[in-house]
């Protein structure tokens, strides 16, 4: 379907009139913690499972954010990212489309993706891989749990965890059908239903179809748009209550999602500002590219393949209904995943053995293609999980409450010959298999002290033992002898790569103890003391250093949590993090390829306060939402070699190579002082909601909200974004039958402040070296999304 812009013109005038009429000023929104103000909910009914039970919103003793399924409608939220916008101490940029996956919760930075700082579960289950195109049709809430989770979640929490909470069958027939039309071609229907088929047996069954067209021309392919999305996903499930305190699901969540090219682009050497005698750098606030030009013709798959399939399984039991409470849930994911990326993020063609031309004197490398650039990659994977946990837990009425459990996992993550091809440099090289078992035991206890007072502890003992297995393949293998013999210097007998093993334990004793302090029921205080990990692992074999250490992060919070003084809810939150071995990436350089690797930069101090409520100013006809966060973020000891050759020059080299053992050299490298990557000082959201009843069953409503966040920089905190403002904007109809019209903007005012910036390279041809002789730096630049603009109808019953 093509919107041409002057219907959307007239669109933007309706949906603006239409907010105006229902009394909305040109302010804001945002939300927090509580999840469901729009049904008269408050932080005192909303019950949370953060901790694997069920408490009120109020009452858990830690910094949370609930999004229920009518929230989650009312901000147009279409994923978890999001979410984001509307969580204190949650940041998320999306610099890579909808991949390689970067929450970021209390400034903990996040350069490689979710996998060991922010867990993401399906029902307590976890939810390995991407999450950004996950359906939201069929979720029943969504908790953001701030601070360590490993105590409790395990694996790959070391910041906070996000728990999709899933629909589950009532006694009688419901379900959802949404339909939108918007801006870009966007065409996206989706629906669920579930009902019960007999006494005890219910089942439920839903799906989705998303289509968007890329907002951004690609320069470097005719008629080829940036951006495009396509998902497709299929959910199933069935449900047994069969009395005597029994029940038991199994659910299977289906994804397929096909993406083209994200737009990127790669701001060149020649705009580099500062340090230009030693090796020149960008300082100051970086704009968006004129242009994105992206090769995305010369990929085997241009943009993002996923095709994956999830089980989760349960079994709860009420021990002859005594309130000791037996529980059992498996989980299994097969995901396959096919990225391919143009990494030089530009038009021109980067070679590394300097261009197509002179790869050709280069008699050395077998089965080489001299025409394909080894910058544009297509990687292809397969990722199988399997995840098994058991717990017994006390009747939750008794003033002494406890837990106990054990967990086990397997994950494998191996690399698909399928997608080898030939480049410059000869045939690609399979990454390493990544194979992970977990094992854990975790326990808990709260006692209530008085009446109003209740202390807890809660502890788990995990151990994550790694290998990693370097495979080799044989040519012939692989690819056919026509390929083969179509390349230079042809050699069907290569084995390529060099087989190896490295193994790896890591084991942590992760506590958290707590202390609630409700003196009215309107009104609680707590503090909380709290550890998480993210295990180490290995790097590629090629990198100057073969592992990195496990991070560490102690949390020390004090908090406040409220409905008095008019609010729904009101909570407030002050923390103190110690973050250890942080981990970051750095760039290296080989002879025949430029790659990154992880690295323990050292550590961090962060500090922070979160405020997020609440409040009806004139009952439902307008209401108030609002949080802000403060975070001072600050590495107090880590070194980043780039420094010192931007201050130094080739005082810190020796040959090619960078040495920061010479005089004054480590010195100059020294980041402390320096914020992390990607964070943000202060970040927040305000916003009003209207609803004006227009008859006994019709309410006209409207909202608006604005979402702020300041500057991040990267590493050297030289080059930053600059600060964001967006505004959202939505108004409509709904009636006492389910129906809901909504006529909504996104990024109303076009705000174009970057929501990535890659430190990289130029290696374009005829791109000088830098004056220290390394390649000169360039940076990818990935632009936000553009306004949006669309309709939804949404039928509930």
């Amino acid at each position: 379907m093509k919107i041409h812009s002057k219907s959307w013109a007239t669109c933007r005038l309706l949906i603006a009139s239409t907010a105006l009429a229902a009394g909305m000023p040109a302010i804001a929104l945002a939300a927090t913690e509580q999840a469901a103000v729009d049904n008269e909910e408050s932080a005192d009914t909303i019950v949370v499972t953060a901790r694997k039970q069920n408490e009120t919103a109020l009452e858990v003793p830690i910094a949370i954010s609930a999004f229920s399924e009518a929230s989650i409608q009312d901000k147009l939220t279409t994923g978890i990212a999001d979410i984001a916008d509307f969580t204190p101490g949650f940041q998320m940029q999306q610099s890579f489309g909808r991949g390689f996956d970067r929450p970021i919760i209390r400034g903990a930075s996040n350069i490689i993706q979710a996998d060991g700082k922010v867990g993401i579960f399906l029902n307590g289950a976890p939810y390995l891989g991407d999450f950004s195109s996950l359906d939201l049709a069929a979720v029943q809430q969504i908790e953001v749990i701030k601070g360590p989770q490993s105590a409790v979640f395990g694996r790959g929490t070391l910041s906070g965890a996000i728990n999709v909470i899933l629909k589950r069958p009532g006694e009688s027939i419901e379900g959802k059908v949404s339909a939108t039309l918007g801006s870009d071609q966007r065409r996206e229907v989706s629906g669920f239903v579930s009902l019960p088929v007999a006494s005890g047996i219910g089942v439920q069954f839903g799906a989705k179809y998303y289509d968007i067209a890329g907002q951004f021309k690609n320069t470097a392919v005719v008629g080829e748009r940036l951006g495009d999305q396509n998902t497709m996903q299929l959910t199933g499930g069935v449900f047994l209550d069969p009395g005597s305190g029994i029940s038991a699901s199994v659910r299977w969540l289906h994804q397929r999602d096909k993406d083209g090219m994200y737009a990127i682009g790669l701001q060149p050497a020649s705009a580099n500002n500062c340090y230009l005698t030693t090796r020149p750098y960008y300082c100051g606030t970086v704009a968006l590219p004129a242009s994105y030009g992206i090769n995305s013709n010369k990929l085997q798959y241009p943009g993002i393949y996923r095709n994956a399939d999830r089980f989760i399984g349960d079994v709860t039991w009420d021990i002859q209904d005594s309130g000791y409470v037996l529980a059992f849930q498996g989980g299994y994911s097969d995901l396959e995943e096919v990225v391919g990326t143009d990494q030089s993020y530009d038009s021109r063609d980067f070679f590394i053995l300097g261009s197509a031309a002179t790869c050709g004197f280069v008699t050395t490398i077998p089965n080489r293609l001299c025409s394909q650039s080894a910058f544009n990659t297509t990687d292809g994977t397969r990722r199988k999980t399997q995840t098994y946990e058991l717990r017994l837990s006390s009747p939750a009425e008794e003033r002494l409450r406890w837990r106990i459990g054990a967990f086990a996992s397997h994950d494998e993550k191996r690399a698909l010959t399928e997608w080898l091809e030939a480049s410059e440099l000869g045939l690609d090289v399979l990454t390493d298999t990544v194979t992970i078992k977990n094992q854990a035991v975790f326990g808990g206890v709260d006692f209530d002290v008085t009446d109003t007072i209740t202390i807890g502890a809660e502890l788990r003992h995990q151990i994550d033992k790694v290998l990693n297995t370097t495979p080799t393949y044989l040519a012939s293998d692989v690819f056919s002898a026509a390929y083969l013999a179509a390349l230079s210097n042809p050699n069907a007998a290569q084995v390529v790569g060099v087989a190896g093993e490295r193994r790896a334990t890591f084991k942590a004793t992760l506590p958290r103890f707590t202390l609630n302090w409700r003196p009215t029921s309107d009104l609680s205080f707590y503090a909380q003391y709290a550890k998480g990990n993210a295990p180490g692992g290995f790097n590629p074999v090629t990198a100057p250093q073969s592992t990195y250490a496990e991070e560490g992060l102690t949390n020390y919070e004090v908090g406040m949590k409220t409905t008095r003084w008019g609010f729904s809810y009101l909570n407030l939150a002050m923390f103190w993090q110690d973050y250890r071995n942080q981990v970051l990436t750095n760039t290296y350089a080989t002879a025949t390829a430029i790659n990154s690797y992880r690295a323990n930069i050292g550590s961090t101090r962060i500090r922070g306060i979160e405020i997020d409520g609440a409040l009806p100013i004139v009952g439902r006809a307008l209401r108030l939402q609002f949080n802000y966060t403060y975070l001072d973020a600050e590495i107090r000891r880590g070194i980043e070699a780039d420094k010192a050759l931007i201050l130094l020059g080739t005082a810190c080299k020796t040959g090619r190579s960078t040495n920061l053992d010479l005089p004054g050299c480590r010195d100059a490298a020294s980041i402390a002082g320096n914020t992390p990557p990607l964070v943000s000082k202060h970040m927040g959201a305000v916003g009003l909601r209207s609803e004006i009843p227009l008859g006994d069953t019709i309410n006209l409503f409207g909202g608006i909200d604005a979402v702020y966040r300041s500057k991040f920089a990267d590493i050297l905190n030289l080059i930053n974004t600059g600060d964001s403002t967006r505004v959202n904007l939505q108004a409509g109809i709904e009636t006492d039958g389910g129906l809901r019209i909504t006529a909504f903007a996104r990024n109303l005012f076009d705000d174009k402040t970057p929501v990535g910036i890659l430190r990289y390279v130029d290696s374009g041809a005829g791109v000088p070296r830098a004056p220290t002789g390394d390649t000169n730096r360039g940076f990818a630049i990935t632009p936000p999304r553009k306004p949006e603009y669309g309709l939804t109808i949404t039928q509930t019953f």
